[in-house]
């Protein structure tokens, strides 16, 4: 190092005998970059301004004498893989990173110059489109180089090191060539020109390419002579030429008003959508007469052409489609909770609501409210403007999260947030790729080798915000969850599993919707053993136990929308949500600490029943003797009771049998008198027949 500055110093002192001299014998070795640094201020007589520190080492090997203005190039190239460069700011040179080298006031000029320093240079690209040129020759400009284009001008703003410069616009000078036009004049007999052009530029640009620059047709307005002027490919002018001609000679057309609306917040392609079926809809006597409308998506907006009264309505409509579109602040949280770890921790607090489902983490979250309004939230009621009720829920939600996540009951996988605009779709992925077997193949050699192909494996999150009246957001989530199946199938391939779910939910400003579903089971080998004696080889096997743990997991998607105000920003609603975080984590200490002292007034609770339930089994053993006692007394009231009614129906029956026995013999009686009657009767039948008989025969001897 000291020869290597001896040497140095024998250079510097030659060069300086040498005086304004062209050339310098100059070599060196392990210099520090700062020594050469001064090393150049010296040879040059210029001052250099170096604010920020240089480190590294630099080697030069010189066979021949170097241009003594080539000495501050040598510096340079060996600054920029630092990421620094040189700037001359008014004779003073200045050490700057080459990423700010813009803000420095660099020379702007119009055609390149030879320069040791980086510069500003503006040129313009003849025949092609300057958009379309600086997309190709951007990989050929450094990597802290600065380019924009102007479209009105057609040139191309730069800020680079001259050799840069060079190399592009040589080959944007191999791109332009030869870019000919065609061009053809139309003077008109019964269209105006300055009426007809705008319809002719809009069909142009629908019909050809605008991008390419060979496609692109220019319609030149000449209204002295009432003439257009086309400037393009000779095949696309001809065509619009003749569609012209064939017009003017009909003559059928109305004179046309054209309206560009510049829009500030719509999106002119979707406007352009709703007022065409708007137009499709109307019903025009004259076809010519329906209004034309197109967009222009580089300036964003919105072409209208047709009738000056008609074109105003359109134009208010455009107005009144072209509003500030709020944004909606959408926080997720990602969270696989354990069944067993929710379990343990519901125990451990005295709280219901342990399944790992979520419906188990809502109870469970209801449970550690315990349907209190929490102290600290009741100060705070204005934070985002949310009502109390809402900012109660949320503050018990994410104390539960927050107290399972101690616990280890719960782990949050990911937590992204989303900006979405109102009514539009956002979404969010978070997974990996992973290569999954789909078969094997066999080359002629014998060499066998598996096919895969890549997977998604993962979550994808898709939120789409509408707010509504009275600051509720109706939220249409989709939520896709894709994974390996572990078990694998016959051929000895893996399986794709997929869960998708799709919901609609209309919530307030910053209330939370729990999604859930996806759950797996999860198993674990645990070993417990004794220290020492269970490391022991072969005995150790006596003291140690190996056991398997089973587990659920639940994967579990709780979103909230937070309204971003109209008269605030981004900026606003992270402060507060950062303030709700804190009372967040306060209510969190203020459940734990209810929590524990509930489980105290609990146990003291159990210890006052335990005793009364004492003081029961001594009245319940009274109870039991009294009731032995009266079980014997109504016993005996019963067996007199039963013997006094088996002395009356015997009694009764008694009685019933000799009433028996009186109608069996008066039945007797009966009959036998019945016989004696009958008996009676025949022989008096007898006889009266006797006599008549008698009779007859009289009357027949007569």
């Amino acid at each position: 190092m000291r020869l290597n500055k001896i040497i140095l110093s024998a250079c510097l002192c030659t060069s300086l005998l040498m005086g304004r001299g062209e050339e310098i014998n100059i070599n060196f070795k392990n210099l520090e970059i700062p020594d050469l640094m001064k090393i150049v201020s010296k040879i040059l007589d210029k001052n250099i301004l170096f604010e920020q520190d240089v480190s590294g080492k630099v080697d030069f090997v010189s066979n021949k004498p170097v241009d003594k203005e080539d000495v501050l190039n040598i510096l340079m190239y060996t600054l920029e893989p630092k990421g620094f460069t040189i700037v001359d700011n008014n004779g003073i040179l200045r050490l700057v990173r080459i990423n700010d080298a813009s803000k420095y006031n660099l020379p702007v000029v119009k055609n390149t110059i030879d320069s040791y320093q980086m510069i500003t240079e503006v040129f313009t690209v003849p025949n092609v489109n300057v958009d379309v040129v600086s997309s190709k020759i951007r990989h050929l400009i450094s990597t802290s180089a600065k380019l924009v284009t102007d479209k009105d001008s057609n040139a191309i703003i730069i800020t680079d090191f001259v050799s840069n410069i060079k190399t592009m616009k040589s080959v944007i000078d191999l791109i332009s060539v030869d870019a000919k036009k065609y061009i053809e004049e139309v003077k008109l007999k019964s269209l105006q020109a300055a009426d007809i052009q705008p319809e002719l530029v809009l069909m142009a640009k629908t019909i050809y390419n605008e991008q390419v620059e060979t496609e692109k047709v220019a319609i030149l307005l000449n209204k002295d002579t009432n003439s257009l002027m086309f400037v393009g490919k000779e095949s696309n002018v001809k065509y619009l030429v003749e569609y012209l001609k064939g017009v003017d000679a009909k003559g059928s057309l109305v004179a046309k008003t054209v309206e560009v609306v510049n829009l500030k917040n719509a999106e002119a392609k979707a406007v352009v959508t709703m007022i065409t079926g708007i137009i499709a809809n109307k019903q025009y006597k004259n076809p010519n007469d329906k209004p034309y409308v197109s967009s222009d998506e580089e300036s964003n907006s919105v072409i209208l052409m047709g009738q000056r009264d008609e074109l105003e309505y359109y134009k208010e409509l455009v107005g009144k489609l072209d509003t500030d579109r709020q944004q909606v602040y959408v926080q997720a949280k990602i969270i696989e909770i354990s069944e067993t770890g929710l379990k343990n921790v519901g125990i451990q607090y005295g709280l219901t609501g342990f399944a790992s489902s979520t419906g188990g983490l809502a109870t469970f979250t209801s449970n550690l409210n315990g349907g209190s309004v929490p102290t600290i939230a009741l100060s705070s009621s204005n934070i985002g403007g949310l009502n109390p009720l809402t900012l109660k829920n949320g503050l018990a939600l994410g104390a539960t999260i927050n107290l399972l996540n101690q616990n280890k009951a719960a782990d949050i996988v990911s937590e992204p947030s989303l900006l979405c605009l109102n009514n539009k779709e956002s979404s969010f992925y978070v997974g990996k790729k992973m290569s999954i077997k789909t078969g094997t193949t066999t080359t002629t050699g014998g060499t066998i080798s598996d096919n895969t192909t890549r997977e998604d494996i993962g979550l994808t999150l898709k939120v789409k915000p509408r707010i509504s009246n009275g600051d509720k957001v109706t939220l249409d989530i989709n939520t896709i969850v894709e994974d390996v199946d572990r078990t694998k199938t016959t051929n000895g391939q893996p399986d794709t599993t997929k869960k998708d779910i799709k919901t609609t939910a209309i919530v307030n400003n910053g209330e939370s919707i729990i999604l859930g579903g996806y759950i797996w089971d999860k198993k674990e080998m645990t070993e417990d053993k004794v220290p020492l004696l269970g490391d022991i080889p072969f005995l150790g096997a006596l003291f140690r136990n190996t056991y398997e743990t089973k587990d659920k997991i639940n994967l579990v998607v709780v979103i909230t929308p937070y309204i971003v105000p109209k008269t605030k920003d981004l900026t606003y609603v992270r402060n507060q949500l950062a303030e709700l975080k804190i009372l967040e984590d306060k209510y969190t200490k203020e459940a734990v600490l209810r929590l524990e002292k509930q489980k105290i007034d609990a146990e003291k609770e159990y210890i006052e029943k335990d005793k009364q339930l004492l003081d029961l089994e001594d009245d319940k053993a009274d109870v039991k003797e009294d009731r032995a006692d009266f079980e014997a007394d109504k016993k005996e009231y019963f067996d007199d009771k039963n013997a006094d009614e088996l002395e009356k129906l015997q009694k009764i029956q008694e009685k019933q049998a000799e009433l028996e026995a009186e109608r069996l013999e008066k039945e007797q009686e009966l009959l036998k008198e019945q016989k004696i009657l009958e008996e009676e009767k025949a022989q008096k039948e007898a006889e009266i027949k006797a006599e008549l008989e008698a009779k007859q025969s009289n009357q027949e001897t007569k």
